[in-house]
């Protein structure tokens, strides 16, 4: 397991660099392309979009032919081709036509990675401890994206950042290719497995909508953040550390998951606790803080993001069947993404004239999602208690939270 464990954590640290570029430094380079705001908004969007469809279409693919590895490097390798043209493109349109290309292989990765995690560590003890540190890398990388990227943007013109986004996306695919070597466990412990079905569709339809409206509340600060922060003269290396503290709080929190949740029913109530860090996050953005309050508020990013990503991925894997695994992250990764789809563009075109005022709406999409996520909690509370030490699971294999 070693050997496995260190490869799926370059592969999060690599994927995650890339993003760590992406989101931060993307939206300069667009502006740097003579791009408006509602056209960035619509650029920033379109991959968002592209996602509800890819990510579901690639999930049930890698279900169905239990080739999620092999579907892993294939989308890897076409975010390699698609970033290379996209250094010669210019224009709105191609632009646009391009960031769509290579969202459509973009888009499954993370969805795919966590499936792959999941299921290599499938009747393991402690596995929510385990995928914590082991995503942890991602987060490292993400971080490291912000601050070597934010640096170097100091030194080096604008257009260098597509150089960087072909550089990590290449060592994104090399880290895919040393996953794909890893052996599975096998899939269908039990002959009626393929079978199944979702026992309680209510909950696993709750926890999506309501995890995806916190993650996409993240849409202003992933698109419009360091516009602002630029417009306020701050340095490039002053916002890949603003960065980089909302990340360092996130591997605090990925390092720590598995001693403080316990049980599905701890699961629900940490998403809970997500979707109001969120509504109160935005909130105090909305207000346009000074850099002291700024920096504070960066570091709830451990509650608002990585509470919701680790929370949501585990429920799911206890809500649906092992054979669902796949297409259940693909769901989640889609409908969060149609939801910042339209957060993104609607800040777009209301940035201008709002300016952090925008950040009022996330908070409005943030609380509909804590709302949601009341009654999942509420029933695995009651449905679901806390498992007794040692005692397994024998109705649904997937690793008990705990």
């Amino acid at each position: 397991m070693k050997g496995a464990t260190g490869r799926l954590s370059f592969l999060y640290a690599a994927l995650f660099f890339e993003l760590g570029v992406n989101l931060p430094f993307f939206p300069l380079w667009l502006r740097a392309q003579s791009l408006g705001d509602d056209a960035i908004g619509i650029v920033l969007a379109a991959p968002l979009l592209t996602r509800i469809i890819a990510n579901p279409v690639v999930g049930a693919l890698a279900d169905r032919s239990l080739r999620m590895t092999l579907a892993l490097v294939a989308c890897a390798a076409a975010v390699v081709v698609g970033t290379g043209f996209l250094a010669f493109a210019a224009g709105f349109l191609p632009i646009l036509l391009l960031v769509i290309a290579i969202a459509l292989a973009q888009g499954p990765l993370i969805a795919l990675t966590d499936a792959v995690t999941l299921r290599s560590l499938d009747g393991l003890r402690s596995a929510e401890l385990r995928y914590g540190r082991i995503r942890l890398w991602g987060s490292a990388g993400f971080a490291l994206a912000n601050l070597s990227a934010g640096w170097m943007l100091d030194w080096l013109p604008i257009s260098s950042i597509i150089g960087m986004l072909l550089l990590s996306a290449l060592a994104t695919t090399l880290a895919a290719m040393a996953v794909a070597t890893i052996r599975l466990p096998e899939r269908s412990a039990a002959p009626d497995e393929a079978a199944r079905t979702v026992e309680r569709p209510y909950l696993l339809i709750l926890t999506i909508a309501g995890a995806a409206l916190v993650q996409a509340s993240h849409a202003a600060v992933y698109g419009f953040s360091t516009l602002h922060w630029q417009s306020l003269g701050i340095s490039g290396g002053t916002m890949g550390s603003l960065w980089a503290a909302g990340i360092a709080s996130e591997i605090t929190f990925f390092s720590l998951l598995g001693y403080v949740v316990r049980g599905s029913a701890g699961a629900g109530a940490l998403l809970v606790v997500s979707g109001a860090a969120a509504t109160l996050r935005w909130a105090g953005m909305a207000l346009d803080p000074d850099i002291a309050f700024v920096i504070l508020l960066q570091l709830t990013h451990g509650l608002t993001f990585g509470a919701t990503h680790l929370g949501s991925i585990f429920l799911l894997a206890r809500l649906a069947p092992r054979s669902m695994l796949a297409r259940a992250q693909a769901w989640l990764a889609a409908g969060w993404a149609g939801v910042m789809a339209a957060l993104t563009t609607l800040a777009g075109y209301l940035y201008g004239s709002w300016g952090e005022h925008v950040y009022g709406l996330m908070a409005i999409a943030s609380g509909a999602g804590f709302l949601l996520l009341i009654p999942v909690a509420a029933n695995l509370r009651r449905e679901d208690p806390a498992p007794q030490p040692g005692v397994p699971d024998a109705q649904h294999p997937v690793p008990k939270l705990g």
